[in-house]
């Protein structure tokens, strides 16, 4: 078998010094992507915008997609429409399909706008469109 046929030649000592360097730039162009990303994040994470007032809409930034006074509330006070008994809370959740804690805190928010009725029937508190 002839010398130096099937095997890899060893770098030379300048040939690795050329890739420390290259490894060494990628490292540094890496760690400033790092800081400049990192920047953003905190940056958009520290703006605290004050809730944007659209039309009879109050759009709160940091609650996600909450939205007082929206299409579904609409929708939660016509499920009382016609109802002469009112329904409960729970049974107003599983009819609106979200949870009975959120159900609850817009049907009293609801009701201190004059759009609901609360009332207690037996041990139970219901609630009621206006009649009229």
């Amino acid at each position: 078998m002839k010398k130096g046929v099937g095997k890899m030649a060893k770098p030379s000592i300048d040939d690795l010094m050329d890739e420390i360097k290259e490894l060494t730039q990628t490292v540094v162009e890496l760690r400033e992507t790092v800081n400049v990303l990192s920047s953003k994040i905190i940056e958009t994470k520290n703006q605290r915008k004050p809730p944007v007032e659209m039309g009879s809409y109050k759009v709160v930034q940091d609650q996600g997609s909450f939205i007082e006074g929206d299409a579904s509330w609409t929708r939660l006070v016509g499920l009382l429409r016609g109802k002469t008994s009112g329904l409960t809370a729970s049974e107003l959740a599983n009819k609106w399909g979200k949870s009975r804690s959120r159900t609850s805190e817009v049907l009293n928010r609801l009701v201190e706008e004059g759009q609901l009725i609360k009332y207690r029937d037996g041990r139970r508190i219901k609630f009621r469109a206006p009649q009229g």
